[in-house]
């Protein structure tokens, strides 16, 4: 008797310390030891997670406990396979292996998810956790915004003036930062439609409010598409949900927070934001005629990246389709005319086309569709409110990831990301075991 509960201990330890990575796993370098910061809390408790897994394989001698959404985790590994095959034609070897070790350490995130988050009580902590994380970034993007605080691992830190207006809290640029944010909000506008629980909502409305504030300070219009596209796919999701989940008061505090941030980011990128206003620098990031002269003149942001996409496209030709191999794409770009300073290609969609090829694209956007499809299955169909949440609020951030993923320069180790997929997938496989024993109730 003794012996099993020691096997369940273990278990449970491993289903536990999972939990706490992902928290972590946002924190990132902030989590690690100040003069060497690759050390970080993250990786070393992933590495200790990794040794557990082993132990617990070698003591029950038996496979992994079932999964009901083993196509995905098989796209996955498919994912690794071929990047590691990929190694033998890319050309820069070091960045390669740099490369895999990062797929491989973020898949395994993305795949650990419906292992560990196997019940309610584990999403709703996790999700719980992540909110936490959330509300310490948004503090101390407050931090950064009324003082000249910055953390050390700001990409900030050391520059010129005219670039200290902006905003990146736990992350090295602005960029990432506001695609952290909007792949959140959508979680906190989906609270008004799910509770009617007064310090829930009270704390929604504020940190919703904070985000916007925040998102103001990144100058990133990209995420702004993206919430432009959240939007709408939460509110027609919502429409879609069988039951009376929510009740005509909730729809008119929910509609009416969703009207809130869309005048706070209205009035902030018009500088006419009369709490802690944008100063003239960031105004001029929010200007899309910018942009638009940029693209035409084939300089600045816009230029740039009408000249990545070029040489996105002319690296996956010249490698008959079947990709320059893990991490390669840099440093092809480096060597095309007016890309020697900027060659990350900040468009992840193209990222995984030109590092891994036609096949690994083709298959990551049915990987992209499986997971907005049975999302949306979960969130329409799933009566309990806790699933139904993550559901909504997953899928709609997705449906603006869409366009977000554009903003990073990469988003290999954009831990937000990989901890969204792993999620999604943990609430799809919780869904998939509900319906399925549900038919075999006699």
């Amino acid at each position: 008797m003794s012996h099993h509960r020691a096997k369940l201990s273990l278990s449970e330890t491993l289903r536990w310390g999972f939990v706490v990575l992902l928290p972590l796993a946002v924190l990132g370098s902030i989590a690690a030891w100040p003069s060497f910061r690759t050390l970080s809390a993250f990786r070393i408790l992933y590495l200790g997670l990794c040794a557990g897994a082993l132990i617990w394989l070698v003591r029950e001698r038996r496979p992994l406990p079932r999964v009901r959404v083993l196509g995905f985790l098989v796209f996955l590994a498919f994912w690794v396979a071929w990047t590691v095959l990929s190694l033998l034609w890319a050309g820069d070897k070091a960045a390669g292996m740099r490369y895999t070790l990062f797929l491989i350490m973020m898949t395994s995130l993305t795949a650990a998810a419906p292992l560990a988050l196997n019940n309610t009580r584990t999403v709703r902590v996790a999700l719980l956790l992540l909110l936490a994380v959330l509300g310490m970034a948004l503090c101390f993007a407050l931090l950064e915004i009324a003082t000249d605080f910055r953390l050390p691992t700001s990409g900030l830190v050391g520059l010129p003036e005219r670039y200290q207006w902006a905003a990146t809290s736990f992350f090295h640029n602005q960029n990432d930062f506001a695609t952290y944010i909007a792949l959140w909000l959508p979680l906190l506008v989906a609270v008004p439609f799910f509770t009617r629980k007064v310090a829930p909502l009270a704390c929604t409305f504020v940190g919703s409010m904070i985000s916007a504030l925040c998102l103001l300070y990144t100058g990133s219009r990209t995420n702004l598409l993206a919430l432009g596209l959240m939007a709408p796919a939460l509110l027609i999701v919502l429409a879609l949900r069988k039951g009376t989940s929510s009740q005509r008061w909730q729809w008119i505090l929910g509609l009416a927070l969703l009207c809130a941030l869309a005048v706070t980011i209205y009035l902030g990128a018009s500088g006419q934001l009369p709490v802690l206003s944008l100063p003239w620098v960031g105004v001029q990031h929010w200007r899309f005629d910018t942009l638009e002269a940029e693209i035409e003149a084939g300089e600045g942001s816009g230029g740039n990246r009408i000249k990545l996409i070029e040489g996105g496209l002319a690296a996956i030709r010249d490698s008959r389709l079947l990709g320059l191999g893990p991490g390669n794409a840099e440093s092809y770009l480096r060597q095309r005319p007016g890309l020697e300073l900027v060659h990350n290609l900040h468009n992840w969609w193209l990222e995984v086309l030109v590092n891994g090829g036609i096949v690994v694209f083709v298959g990551y956007v049915v990987f992209y569709a499986a997971l907005l499809w049975n999302l949306l299955r979960v969130a329409v169909g799933n009566t309990d409110r806790v699933m139904a949440f993550a559901a909504t609020g997953l899928l709609a951030a997705l449906v603006g990831y869409i366009v977000g993923s554009l903003s990073p320069s990469s988003a290999i180790h954009f831990t937000p990301m990989w901890i969204h997929f792993g999620l999604s997938l943990a609430v799809i496989n919780l869904h998939r075991r509900r319906v399925s024993e549900q038919s075999t109730v006699p």
